[in-house]
């Protein structure tokens, strides 16, 4: 009987030092939790935010820059907004303002440089400003040259049939003036470039050099 007595005495002591540990342990925790200054958990929650904004920043910029890479292998600037640059003018085709221009020593009648142009994706010249008409006369280099002009119809058109504007035209003084003398039958419905650089018109069936223009295709419609 005494040994038992005495085996159950140690039980409960081992289990009065096992509940005073834990109380111990317990009791020391808001202590520890003291140890760290307040302002020291400020800046950790701070640091805390700012690494999650930076993350996402960085997330929306890979995003962006992603999507604003244009198709051409040229990047833009404008991360929000892509404005890709235009593709260059095809191999013997000449840029000019946003378009391309090509023109060929082959002599074709106007119909027929009409029909290569459209071939060609691309359609006769079509003369709009002052700056486009000093370009084409370097461009045909002192030799006559069909452009896009017309008026089998009865008026001068483009070769997209929009009308002329007489406001802005560089006709040679006393032309157009649809000459029959020549005894071919027909007059002249067709515009070129003559030698001295102003607007002649001419029989169509005249073979002579032409421009043919198209704009620069463009990524963003």
């Amino acid at each position: 009987m005494m040994a038992n007595e005495h085996d159950k005495f140690n039980l409960l002591q081992e289990e009065s030092n096992s509940v005073e540990t834990g109380n111990t342990t317990r009791s020391n925790v808001p202590r520890m939790s003291q140890l760290v200054p307040t302002s020291t958990l400020r800046l950790l929650c701070g640091l805390s935010s700012l690494c999650v904004v930076l993350l996402i920043l960085n997330i929306i910029v890979t995003f962006t820059k992603s999507n604003s890479e244009c198709p051409n292998g040229a990047n833009t600037e404008m991360a929000s907004l892509p404005v890709c640059p235009p593709f260059p003018c095809p191999e013997k085709w000449f840029e000019f303002t946003g378009h391309c221009y090509y023109i060929t020593n082959t002599l074709k009648s106007w119909d027929g440089a009409k029909t290569t142009c459209e071939k060609m994706n691309s359609h006769l010249i079509m003369i709009n400003s002052l700056e486009e008409q000093e370009f084409a006369v370097e461009f045909a280099v002192q030799k006559t040259t069909w452009i896009g002009l017309s008026d089998a119809d009865g008026e001068w058109k483009w070769v997209d049939k929009t009308p002329l504007d007489w406001n802005q035209t560089y006709w040679r003084e006393g032309q157009p003036d649809d000459w029959t003398g020549h005894g071919k039958g027909g007059g002249e419905d067709c515009a070129q470039i003559a030698y001295d650089q102003k607007w002649n018109d001419e029989q169509c069936n005249k073979p002579y050099q032409f421009i043919c223009e198209k704009e620069q295709r463009n990524w963003r419609k």
